[in-house]
């Protein structure tokens, strides 16, 4: 595990969890010793592991206790996941298709973040859901050219 950290399943908290998804994203990558960083690879994981984490706290249930979400952070060779965890109810990780002429405000995330990684997995254990999100990094190309 490169990193973890839990926050509260609150809204002001989602610019954290964003720029913490940013900062693993861009040294994961610089790790990789390749001449300049993966920006599209970086954005696209935040902005992943960023709309993940606002679903999380729009679905949390209040409750007498603070919830809370974790966001977890590993790497294997050029792929970097990012797994988020809440006690939130179950969901169905599948997008249900969305009318884009009707100009919703809301639905795309889930489509949004099966778009930009290249692997979704959904899991429910003991109560806890667990998103992980994985990208792999064209980087690994780019040191062999």
């Amino acid at each position: 595990m490169i990193a973890m950290i839990t926050l509260p399943a609150e809204i002001r908290f989602v610019r954290l969890a964003s720029l913490t998804a940013l900062k693993v994203a861009e040294v994961f990558s610089d790790s990789l010793n390749t001449k300049q960083s993966d920006e599209g690879f970086c954005h696209a994981f935040e902005l992943s592991v960023s709309e993940a984490f606002t679903n999380s706290v729009r679905y949390a249930v209040p409750s007498g206790e603070d919830t809370m979400i974790t966001l977890s952070f590993s790497s294997d060779n050029n792929k970097l996941t990012a797994s988020i965890s809440d006690s939130n109810p179950p969901f169905n990780p599948d997008p249900t298709p969305v009318d884009i002429s009707s100009y919703p405000e809301r639905g795309f995330g889930l489509l949004l973040i099966r778009q930009l990684m290249d692997s979704v997995t959904y899991t429910r254990d003991n109560g806890t859901n667990r998103i992980s999100l994985t990208k792999q990094t064209d980087s690994a190309h780019n040191q062999s050219l």
